[in-house]
């Protein structure tokens, strides 16, 4: 394994290479901007002055969207021996506030669209990386070469916040993130010349890992976009020619409902899907209309995103997550720590190099699902069949049970998902305690020109097998920067239960 921290050096050397472009529509046409490896030995010497007049502590907070502004202090912050902290774009105030006192940072790079927010947090010292000259820093690298240990953190990652109040800050290392970065290089088939569409948020892992490392590894770029945009993303594969695509489900769904000439992607050699999961039908859908292949793999914020991955389309299997990722142990306990054998589902633990060092103030002794011999415990519940592929059935929190009857709901998301009218849905698993029955609530986000009634229409034909309690339909599911469904924000969206508006599915 070599360090992220080695990779960085031999890029910003060639101070011909692109790291990263960006990518804009003006009236039609494609805009890009790019950042070369002048511009990061700039930026880095303009901190190093800043730092000796400063002392700033150790941790430096990113709050930025897609730019190349994000790269480049990723890049800076590193080789200046600090450690970075990603800002979710959509933080509240409050939970600003408390990422800047637990993680102790009394700096923060951003742009100006944070500039007001920031401007009422108790940060001590901002950044506007819109206002910086980097014309007037020297293009020779001035910083003294570091080597840190791979056990050192290198970076402050925030799970989704899915759940509980605030989301919790995790410490990933050296180790953690060079072993990730070489392994989606090596599963993406990256190569020098490759390009990487980034539309994922850069300070959430998937991204700044599938994408972003793996190109310091490969010495390949990425091509990033602000936000989803399908008119944009379709004029940067006419034009740019990008072989790698890692999306969310939302992002392939409205590819298929929406281009009518998919072919014209096939430029793209790798799409992968992360996030969520991607429903079976779709990904069926999109490979029988472009001839590409969707490979899908597991990871989570604690494991620098990277656990399981389909390899190929002739060794996967569609629907599964996939085989362990090299120098991987995985095993498969029910609630009493028993270990379980192969088709049954139970609560998945995942030991290896990309597994987190702790959470931020929290000592590992008060940490229960991360063991002092390197065990951590997802809380997910997995199968995994003969051939040594996981299979994922939810997180234990939303299961409520285990049990292979309690798994229906996973079966009704994909039959939802085969309905025309489903931008997207959350189905809520409950318990019949005295029936020993699931049943279900469906909460929906429907196409333009969709109604409830037609979804009731879709329920009744075609899912009759399933004890439907409740169904509501809402204007916009709230959801994280990767599309992923923040279910701990359902209740806020919903109906008043006393409100007229609120039907049964008898």
């Amino acid at each position: 394994m070599k360090s992220i921290v080695n990779y960085m050096y031999e890029n910003i050397e060639n101070k011909k290479l692109v790291l990263s472009e960006y990518a804009e529509l003006s009236d039609n046409k494609l805009i890009v901007n790019k950042l070369e490896s002048k511009d990061v030995v700039r930026f880095s010497n303009y901190l190093v002055e800043r730092n000796k007049k400063e002392n700033y502590s150790k941790k430096i907070g990113v709050l930025m969207n897609n730019s190349l502004g994000f790269v480049n202090a990723f890049y800076s912050i590193i080789l200046n021996n600090k450690i970075v902290v990603g800002i979710n774009t959509k933080v509240s105030l409050d939970e600003l506030n408390h990422i800047i006192e637990i993680n102790e940072i009394d700096l923060i790079i951003t742009e100006t669209y944070f500039e007001d927010i920031l401007s009422k947090s108790c940060i001590k010292d901002v950044i506007n990386y819109d206002k910086i000259d980097l014309e007037k820093y020297s293009e020779n690298f001035e910083l003294e070469r570091i080597q840190p240990s791979l056990e050192e953190v290198m970076l402050i990652s925030y799970t989704s916040g899915t759940s509980g109040k605030f989301s919790k800050p995790v410490e990933i290392t050296y180790k953690n993130v060079s072993f990730v970065s070489e392994e989606y290089a090596k599963v993406y088939k990256m190569q020098n010349n490759y390009k990487c569409i980034t539309v994922l948020p850069l300070w959430h892992n998937y991204a700044m890992f599938a994408c972003l490392t793996s190109s310091i590894v490969a010495g390949s770029s990425i091509v990033i976009m602000k936000e989803w945009n399908l008119e944009l993303f379709l004029k940067i594969n006419e034009i740019l020619k990008p072989q790698i695509f890692p999306g969310s489900p939302y992002m392939y769904i409205d590819i298929i409902n929406n281009v009518e000439n998919l072919h014209k992607l096939d430029n793209l050699k790798v799409c992968d899907c992360g996030g969520d999961s991607l429903p079976i039908e779709c990904i069926k859908r999109f490979e029988k209309l472009t001839g590409a292949i969707i490979t899908e793999g597991y990871g989570l914020t604690e494991t620098t995103s990277l656990t399981h991955f389909n390899y190929s389309a002739s060794e996967r299997k569609v629907g599964s997550l996939g085989k362990c990722v090299s120098d991987t142990e995985c095993k498969i306990l029910d609630l009493n720590g028993n270990e379980l054998p192969n088709n049954t589902w139970g609560l998945l633990w995942i030991k290896g190099p990309m597994v987190f060092k702790g959470y931020v103030g929290i000592n590992l002794t008060d940490t229960p699902n991360l063991t002092a011999d390197g065990w951590f415990n997802t809380n997910d519940v997995v199968k995994r069949d003969d051939d040594g592929f996981y299979f994922f059935a939810g997180r234990f929190t939303d299961l409520q049970m285990l049990g292979d009857d309690d798994f229906q709901f996973r079966d009704l998301e994909n039959k939802l998902y085969q309905y025309e009218g489903i931008k997207r849905v959350h189905v809520k698993t409950n318990k019949n305690e005295i029936g020993n029955f699931p049943y279900f609530d469906i909460i929906a986000e429907l196409k333009e020109g969709y109604s409830i009634q037609d979804l009731y229409d879709y329920i009744n034909l075609n899912l009759k097998a399933f004890v439907i309690n409740d169904v509501k339909v809402v204007d916009k599911l709230p959801t994280t920067g990767t599309g992923k469904i923040k279910r701990n924000k359902i209740n806020d969206i919903l109906v008043d239960k006393n409100d007229n508006t609120k039907t049964e599915v008898q």
